[in-house]
């Protein structure tokens, strides 16, 4: 019995009902998690901050145009973001919502799209591990893409296993094709998932019967799929793959230790920390153990193994191409690899892991589902410790929204305020101001912006340093950049100027040592720290002089 009547078999038991159930029980606790991370209202951090005010202050038309704080987003997010914001306001429920209903419609599909090609038993493994993990819950609660890619790739996977099943419609394909062009505008990294769509069609109609029309709809398919990326690339995309550009230049700078390279850290390094990043931090989180991205990477192994050994090789085409070909664009310089970058192929690989017990099915079959059984409960077990650690955590957050309506209040007083550059977005967001300034960009390193006014009693800082995205974590030596320095003494004397005869001093995303150094200097002039305010994150000094200018 072949794998695909040993699917339709299982799907014939009894017990069939009882699996349908057990996916309904954990896509419902995958959504409960996800909306208990949304509940949290958190503020929004630099990254969420720099996009929102795009989504926020520009029209339809103007996000086509390169974004504002070096952001980059697929259009079609922006554009859905921008019609939630007109219809339920600028605010952090509206803006993560579009994230949230992805999220929660991620797990559901993968079902449908693992009962496809795995027995329900296995299906029920990649549907924990996409249910629970706690990176993709995280990611339904911020205003960024991540999830939106993943559930583009389950839409791309189910609709071509539609398209290549025997006998699949003119409408199947034609579903397929639009999908596909609805994917390239909404999702960056849909590209990748593609090509592994286009070589399981190819490979799929060359070797069943009555294959030339399947390879003519293919190619048309193809085709106009490379057209519209074509376009995408010479219009949209094209200010972030010129490497002369600003956005490019910066990018190229930014990501320049998470290419696939020999650079530094070492090719051997990146691999590493790249496997521990996609296989136990996204799925398991804090609830990892030791040796996990090793036992991982063999299961996803395994996993091919057992779906080439139970002639669904096609099957591991499909799924294997999209990681391959991010590998190679990540070579060329074109695509960087971090968690957040390849949480698109996490249902793929949830999809490969959910294959490996398959490798006992031709042995026993209930063996099989006892393996599949006992790696749900452990997916659950262990993911569920790493969501509780992530909720109770407060790394990575920023908690500015207090804050900067505590600096407003003071504010309408008289007393103007100093932001720190990471600080920027989130206080125009917050605020209001500045919604039609741009800083001007400095004029050497990787173009950061070089500080200014926001309103005449709202001053921005530069950026005290420039620190580009790790693959590795580098521990900063903190106490020698809180030392003053340059940037620290300019900035207080900017500090000094604008007091009456106080200052407000906002920080937030702050480099290394940023708020000692500024405090230190600022000091140096005359200035007495009176009163501080500490979120995770976030800080809010008030500093009085009592010599201005």
């Amino acid at each position: 019995m072949t794998l695909a009547e040993r699917v339709a078999d299982d799907g014939r038991q009894p017990s069939s009902g009882l699996y349908s159930w057990a996916a309904v029980a954990l896509c419902v606790a995958g959504a409960a998690l996800r909306v208990a991370m949304y509940a949290q209202h958190r503020s929004l951090w630099y990254d969420e901050a720099a996009l929102a005010v795009n989504i926020v202050n520009r029209g339809f038309g103007e996000l086509v145009a390169p974004l504002d704080h070096l952001q980059t987003a697929p259009l079609l997010f922006l554009w859905v973001e921008r019609a939630l914001v007109l219809s339920a306001g600028p605010n952090e429920w509206a803006l993560r919502l579009l994230s949230l209903a992805a999220g929660i419609a991620l797990p559901p599909l993968t079902w449908r799209v693992a009962g496809r090609v795995l027995p329900p038993s296995a299906a029920l493994v990649a549907v924990a591990l996409v249910a629970f993990s706690p990176t993709l819950v995280r990611y339904s609660a911020e205003v960024k893409p991540y999830v939106t890619d993943a559930l583009v790739t389950v839409v791309l996977l189910d609709r071509a296993l539609a398209a290549g099943a025997a006998g699949a419609s003119a409408m199947t394909w034609w579903s397929l094709g639009v999908a596909g062009i609805i994917a390239i505008v909404s999702s960056t990294p849909a590209v990748f998932v593609l090509a592994g769509v286009v070589t399981y069609l190819a490979a799929r109609s060359m070797t069943r019967g009555g294959g030339a029309q399947a390879i003519a709809r293919a190619t048309v398919v193809a085709l106009c799929w490379a057209a519209a990326f074509a376009v995408l690339l010479v219009t949209v995309f094209r200010p972030v793959v010129d490497r002369v550009a600003p956005l490019g230049r910066f990018m190229q700078w930014y990501w320049a230790t998470n290419f696939l390279t020999s650079d530094p850290p070492g090719l051997r390094t990146k691999v590493s920390a790249l496997l521990w990043a996609v296989l136990p931090n996204t799925f398991l989180g804090a609830g990892a153990v030791p040796g996990m991205t090793t036992a991982l990477a063999l299961i996803v192994a395994l996993g091919v193994a057992a779906l080439v050994t139970n002639g669904r090789a096609r099957i591991a085409v499909l799924f294997i191409v999209p990681i391959i070909a991010v590998v190679i664009a990540s070579m060329l310089r074109r695509y960087p690899i971090a968690e957040r970058l390849v949480l698109f192929a996490a249902p793929v690989t949830a999809l490969l892991i959910a294959s490996a017990p398959l490798i006992v099915d031709r042995v026993s079959r209930p063996l099989q589902r006892w393996v599949s059984g006992a790696a749900v409960a452990g997916v659950a077990a262990l993911a569920t410790v790493g969501v509780v650690a992530m909720y109770r955590s407060t790394e990575g957050r920023q908690e500015t929204r207090d804050l900067v309506r505590a600096a407003l209040a003071e504010r309408v007083a008289g007393t103007p305020v100093w932001v720190s550059a990471g600080g920027d977005p989130a206080w125009r967001f917050y605020s209001g101001d500045g919604a039609n300034v741009t800083l001007p960009s400095a004029t050497t390193g990787p173009g950061l912006p070089a500080g200014g006014k926001l309103a005449p009693d709202v001053l921005v800082g530069a950026w005290s340093t420039a620190i580009p995205e790790r693959i590795v974590p580098v521990a900063d030596d903190t106490a020698a950049a809180g030392r003053p320095s340059p940037w620290s003494e300019a900035e207080a004397l900017r500090l000094r100027r604008i007091a009456r005869p106080c200052v407000l001093v906002f920080l937030s995303h702050a480099m290394p040592g940023e708020s000692p150094a500024l405090l230190s200097s600022a000091a140096a002039l005359g200035g007495r720290l009176t009163r501080s305010k500490r979120q995770p994150g976030a800080e809010l000094h008030r500093v009085c002089f009592d010599v201005q200018g």
